[in-house]
């Protein structure tokens, strides 16, 4: 499928990556700005996880082995991850009443919690975050976990689809969204938003990966998509489970690989989704944060630079040992099977 200088997936990893800023702005505040463009948050995950079906199976299709492929996922994520929860540890207890040292004991569980993605077992350290609309300093990270689970299972069912086809797809979605619209409607709804709730965005962006490509439309049809999902998402949400992930994997379809590309050298999209929330708490916990335009623009620029900085001295190299250290051990192992 597309090479990453032949589409437009780190221009549009980005723009969704401050989406989610903006609409997390407008949430963590409780602010009554308008809901267009701060409304897109939501639909900004939805499609992060269509791109990650798209270029997971990408991934996985071009490593030699299952360990250099999971040793290359865990070093593109990892060590970003990593920092943020030491960072936000940090500035947490910086607010502690007692002192930095008054809480030893929820600080280690803090640590020790974030840092295998059980977030929710700890929210915070001596409940420093009382008083915010949201308890956790981070909101962005309970979808890390996610992606691992689907970074896990990948490979099991690209090997059902080469076997048996487009149909096990088909049938891992429709689960899917029953699994998602039973919980939503008759059990806990938080639980929806978890594995296997949303299985239904990752297998369609691997369709789009192992099929997308027999897919032709014209630049004014890509237009109309776009409007659609922009209009959807500001004026018709909730969009129905089953219908969502296709309008999604549209759209995705559409803006990464049906319009010109951008060709941006530099991806700061994990960083943003990464820093923005720390940032964000920290200003409205301590009364600095204003629901002015001007502050926002300088939320945004702020994010942009602070994740220009993570991006070069922690993402960047932690990806290229990943890549380094997954070539090694590829040799030893055969080349993961092809698609069909």
């Amino acid at each position: 499928m597309s090479r990453e200088a032949e589409n437009n997936f780190t221009l549009l990893r980005v723009l969704l990556a401050l989406a989610v800023v903006l609409g997390h702005a407008k949430l963590l505040s409780g602010t009554e700005w308008p809901a267009f463009p701060f409304n897109l948050a939501d639909a900004a995950v939805d499609c992060f996880f269509v791109v990650s079906g798209f270029l997971i199976t990408g991934s996985y299709e071009r490593t030699h082995g299952l360990l250099a492929f999971y040793v290359r996922r865990i070093f593109r994520l990892y060590p970003m991850y990593l920092f943020i929860v030491l960072a936000q540890t940090v500035a947490m207890l910086t607010l502690l009443p007692g002192g930095m040292f008054s809480e030893p004991y929820a600080t280690l569980r803090y640590v020790a919690s974030n840092a295998v993605l059980a977030n929710f077992l700890q929210y915070d350290i001596g409940g420093v975050l009382h008083g915010l609309r949201n308890p956790g300093i981070n909101p962005s990270l309970w979808t890390l976990k996610i992606e691992i689970g689907f970074y896990l299972i990948v490979p099991a069912v690209y090997v059902a689809v080469r076997r048996w086809g487009w149909s096990v797809l088909a049938l891992i979605f429709a689960v899917s969204v029953a699994y998602a619209v039973t919980l939503r409607h008759f059990g806990d709804p938080r639980l929806a938003k978890q594995l296997p709730g949303q299985m239904q965005f990752f297998v369609a962006g691997m369709a789009l990966y192992l099929y997308g490509g027999r897919i032709r439309v014209s630049p004014w049809i890509s237009a109309c998509v776009i409007a659609l999902f922009l209009m959807a998402w500001t004026y018709i949400e909730p969009i129905p489970d089953g219908i969502r992930p296709v309008l999604v994997a549209a759209f995705v379809f559409c803006a990464a690989l049906n319009t010109p590309p951008a060709r941006l050298r530099t991806d700061l999209s994990y960083s943003v989704y990464l820093v923005h929330g720390p940032l964000l708490q920290i200003l409205i916990l301590t009364g600095i944060f204003h629901d002015t335009p001007l502050w926002i623009a300088g939320v945004v620029l702020a994010v942009l630079a602070i994740s220009f900085v993570t991006e070069r001295t922690i993402e960047r190299p932690g990806t290229q040992f990943g890549h380094a250290l997954s070539k090694r051990l590829g040799r030893r192992a055969p080349l993961a099977p092809r698609a069909a």
